[in-house]
């Protein structure tokens, strides 16, 4: 078969850089980089989810790591294709100890983006497909346990007789999917939440809550959703699944286990957990821990004049479930993102009168505009898709200083396509933007999730006057039966509604240490100095899926996309200590190796 172009500079520059590697010239390798170009690395060379941006950081980078991980063996595994000047492969390569994937970007013959992760440790493979267990018996003998006794055996012991190496406090859909693949790595785990079942996260939210992303953009690790889920299922049919994949993945829960306290010793390198169950006080002596219950987990409500004197009821967002009809009730919802939204719109479905008091602009965008920016997921269109872990490969491979421009011409496009959207929305008061970037939903994710909403309907009812809005202002103070805004406009009130957000990590800060978390510093965000995201740059979600500076200490975050993907590179790392390899961690300051 012919070659194209792309095809021949791909190999060119994947043989150059594979035997610059092997002799050790990072001269050469330099060379085959665009001065700007960018090497994304997650736990094959560095052990840390970490951006070498530019020459200079990736000479660092290499200088640290090249001799001791020994990248080698490097494969063209499917030439992706060229856009704009820009070539593309999926490359495979190995390591001391991994195999590895690796996302290949090239501009005119040199390396614009390089992603490299790792992907499965050499000797320690998941038991999965041909690796799968038997589950029968290899032979029959007198007193052999079946599966549900051995099974209840093992639960049993679980925690007493036998400590985990592994407990992950949380056990929505983050903690559920990283015990899947630790299980499927032979790394005793224990998930433990505080609520009496895996679904409860989602079952406990407001009525009309459903997902905002496509079905085919939220598959569960080994688990996929079927053919037949809803586009954009309810929360309690997430629930339901969730309840269903613990059970399916037989993974070690403890329900109703309220982690409450945590001491880390420094002598034995393990942890001491305090759980509260049952109203029984347990020790657990884990070596790795890790928390998946999300960054923003408890209601903030702000402390405005007047709050304890409103005559009507008044709730947090997180504390409204079902709503009775409640028609003419004059409600005032505080806040514009996507809460707020749905909220609004589950009030005027029962008849109320609803206003909404938007202090600052709001990233909105519509549903069905977004949904071609994970096309590439989209396993519903007669196009072929490529594998969900290609896919997840290529969404990871744009580095974080390059997305806005990666998403210039898409948010162009919507700006076009939506523009008597957009029109409409300003008629009727509604502040919008882009972020501060312009990169819009994609960059406010990384930076500061919140200020956003993905409209699944909402957005018509303001248009429309169904709800109104009050933007440009806040809520000034309370009085008995209205709000007053800092305007000076009275609004009668006979139901608030706060859509104010969450405390960042209040359950983290329950659990760890004051002085643990000084050492951590600032968790989430990657330093664009935008809104709730302080500098300096890091380029990277700061202390997520990687190691902290903490030794044992790890968190998991993020939507259904982000958890399946980097559950795998989270799990391997743990799994990579439990097995006693050699994991040398570049990349970050004051951690001992």
């Amino acid at each position: 078969m012919d070659r194209t172009a792309s095809e021949t500079t791909i190999e060119t520059w994947v043989a150059a850089f594979g035997a610059a590697l092997d002799r050790h010239d990072i001269d050469a390798v330099l060379d085959l980089f665009e001065p700007d170009g960018f090497w994304r690395d997650l736990a094959a060379l560095t052990w840390n989810v970490y951006t070498a941006d530019g020459r200079d950081a990736i000479r660092a980078m290499l200088s640290a790591c090249l001799e001791r991980i020994a990248p080698t063996a490097w494969n063209i595994d499917q030439p992706l294709g060229s856009n704009n000047g820009v070539d593309q492969a999926l490359l495979s390569f190995r390591t001391r100890t991994a195999r590895c994937s690796a996302i290949l970007r090239l501009r005119g013959g040199r390396c614009w983006t390089l992603l490299t992760a790792v992907s499965e440790l050499i000797g320690f493979e998941e038991t999965t497909r041909a690796r799968r267990t038997s589950g029968a018996p290899p032979r029959y003998e007198r007193g052999r346990p079946d599966w549900r006794t051995e099974r209840d055996r093992r639960t049993t012991e679980l925690g007493f007789a036998q400590q985990p190496y592994c407990v992950i406090v949380g056990a929505g859909q983050a903690g559920l999917g990283l015990g899947a693949r630790l299980k499927q790595l032979g790394v005793p785990t224990l998930i433990v939440d505080k609520r009496e079942r895996p679904s409860d996260t989602w079952r406990e939210r407001y009525a009309t809550l459903s997902m905002h992303s496509p079905v085919w953009y939220d598959h569960m690790p080994y688990l996929p959703f079927p053919e037949t889920w809803p586009r954009f299922a309810s929360k309690d049919r997430v629930a339901d699944w969730l309840d269903a994949y613990a059970t399916i993945m037989d993974l070690d829960i403890w329900a109703g286990a309220n982690c409450v306290g945590s001491q880390y010793d420094e002598a034995l390198g393990t942890w001491r957990l305090s759980i509260i169950r049952g109203g029984r006080s347990i020790e657990l002596r884990p070596t790795q821990l890790v928390l998946a219950t999300g960054f923003w987990d408890a209601p903030y409500v702000p402390d405005i004049p007047g709050r304890d004197r409103f005559a009507g009821p008044q709730r947090h967002v997180a504390d409204v479930r079902e709503m009775e009809r409640c028609d003419g009730l004059r409600s005032i919802v505080i806040g514009a993102g996507t809460s707020a939204h749905d909220i609004a719109a589950q009030l005027w479905e029962a008849g109320a009168n609803v206003t909404m008091i938007q202090r600052s602009p709001t990233i909105v965008m519509r549903i069905d505009s977004l949904l071609p920016a994970v096309e590439i997921y989209d396993t519903d269109t007669p196009a072929p898709k490529p594998p969900t872990e290609l896919a997840d490969l290529l969404a990871a491979s744009i580095p974080s200083r390059l997305m806005p421009q990666f998403q210039a011409p898409f948010i162009a496009a919507i700006k076009a396509k939506d523009a008597d959207f957009y029109e409409g929305l300003s008629k009727a008061g509604f502040l919008y933007d882009f972020g501060a970037d312009g990169g819009g939903f994609f960059t406010r994710g990384m930076q500061d999730p919140s200020g956003f909403y993905i409209d699944v309907g909402a957005s018509e009812l303001i248009i429309n006057g169904d709800v109104a809005v009050r933007s440009g202002v806040s809520v000034a103070s309370i009085c008995e039966r209205s709000v007053v805004l800092s305007d000076g406009v009275e609004l009668p009130a006979d139901f608030i509604v706060y859509a104010t957000g969450y405390q960042k990590l209040a359950q983290a800060g329950a659990i760890l240490s004051s002085e643990i978390i000084q050492k951590l510093g600032p968790i989430g965000g990657i330093g664009s100095g935008v809104r709730r995201d302080p500098g300096p740059w890091t380029g990277e979600t700061r202390n997520v899926w990687k190691p902290t500076r903490q030794q044992g200490l790890w968190f998991h975050n993020g939507n259904f996309g982000l958890m399946r993907f980097f559950s795998r590179i989270l799990a391997l790392q743990i799994k990579a200590r439990h097995a006693g390899l050699p994991t040398p961690i570049y990349g970050i300051e004051q951690f001992r190796f």
